[in-house]
């Protein structure tokens, strides 16, 4: 019995000592292929082009052979850099991209074996067409702007695309900003220059480093102000949102520019079909550029209850008395949204959140900029998705006409 129990133990021993050295951790050859081969696989067949912006889809026929791990492409892209891409050996087609120009470029297809052997190569050649970057930069524009300029473009293919904005004030050109997009068609601001010409500029760069020629406009940016608020108070028009719990829209337009419990603007809904909405009688005639927008806080209406979330904004020189949005207003821009950063659900706040609670919210008006008198919010909805709005402070920013 007893040597029959020494049996068993020995055998458990060896089992134990058989899976930790299974389970070890492989090394060196153990990640190569089983087996090796220096024979070069069949090269694919039967080659067409399908030339898009800035590259080509290259179908073929890959040859039936099990060795055949994937279909690889060597090119350049412009006069110094080269570019690889690889496909598997499940697909018969193959995308190569980042080319400069629109001219015909040579691109290499190898497959490549298990073993990591190449095929002789199949040299394709392939006509992009013009490449997005090339593309957007014939589309840029360059326009005057409170404190800098505007520069607007389009990019119908929706590439990932960057666009540099730079100044020249002595004859060398400056940095100024990128704006990093992938949008059909937008535009951008760079700031923090006086009212006087300068001679700016701007170009396109893809992701592959491919830049296009810089486009130069001398353009003498417009004066941006604080506007007086002074000047300001709330008017009530037909129709208009009328202030409750003892406040009014002129205590926004008083308070300090922070968010506060004891700035509130409670107001209840219009009284007609049209939305619900604030005017304020700027004093005197202006061209807005932007307003900052700051919300009830009190530890629970933060982005909550009647904070803005939706809306429109109208401007007017003499508006219709019976509150209509009628032809005497015109929009400044389309639908604006007031962002929550962190996307929480209800009632949930971050730290970026609270960034905005305390530094305001700010929206950026459209250019050509109009002469106005009276500015009107048009609430479509706030965050607790009603339209009584609350509101700490408010500041403009423009200039006078």
């Amino acid at each position: 019995m007893k040597k029959i129990f020494c049996i068993k133990i020995s055998t458990v021993a060896i089992l134990i000592f058989a899976m930790l050295y299974a389970c070890q951790k492989q090394t060196g050859t153990n990640l190569e292929p089983i087996y090796k081969s220096d024979k070069k696989p069949p090269a694919v067949s039967n080659v067409r082009v399908i030339n898009f912006q800035g590259g080509a889809y290259i179908v073929y026929d890959i040859p039936a052979d099990p060795e055949i791990l994937y279909v690889q492409a060597d090119y350049m892209i412009n006069s110094s850099s080269s570019q690889q891409s690889k496909a598997s050996y499940y697909t018969d087609t193959i995308k190569v991209a980042g080319f400069e120009k629109a001219k015909e470029y040579k691109v290499n297809l190898f497959s490549v074996s298990r073993s990591e052997v190449k095929s002789d190569p199949v040299a394709v050649t392939v006509n992009p067409l013009t490449p997005p970057y090339l593309t957007t930069k014939s589309t840029l524009s360059i326009l005057a702007d409170f404190g800098g300029v505007n520069i607007q473009f389009k990019n119908p293919s929706e590439s990932d695309i960057a666009i540099v904005a730079l100044v020249d004030t002595i004859g060398k050109s400056e940095y100024v900003y990128t704006n990093y997009t992938k949008d059909s068609s937008g535009n951008f601001s760079v700031r923090g220059f006086d009212a006087r010409e300068r001679k700016f500029g701007a170009y396109v760069r893809d992701r592959w480093g491919n830049t296009s020629d810089t486009v130069w406009a001398n353009i003498t940016s417009m004066n941006e102000v604080e506007l007086d608020r002074s000047k300001m108070k709330a008017v009530v028009l037909s129709g208009d949102m009328q202030g409750c719990c003892g406040s009014s829209l002129n205590v926004p337009l008083t308070n300090p520019y922070k968010s506060g419990d004891g700035a509130l603007y409670g107001v209840t809904g219009s009284t007609d079909s049209v939305p619900a909405r604030v005017t304020v009688d700027l004093g005197q005639t202006v061209v807005l550029s932007r307003f900052r927008y700051w919300m009830r806080q009190n530890g629970g209406a933060e982005f909550r209850n009647g904070t803005l979330r939706f809306f429109k904004v109208y401007g007017s020189m003499n508006p219709n008395p019976n509150g209509a949005l009628d032809d005497t207003w015109t929009q400044l821009g389309g639908t604006y949204e007031l962002v929550k950063p962190s996307a929480l659900p209800y009632g949930q706040l971050n730290s970026a959140d609270y960034e905005v609670v305390n530094n305001g919210a700010e929206f950026t008006f459209p250019l050509p900029a109009i002469p106005i008198r009276y500015f009107r919010l048009v609430v479509l909805q706030t965050y607790n998705g009603g339209t009584g709005l609350e509101m700490a402070s408010i500041k403009f920013m423009g200039d006078y006409k």
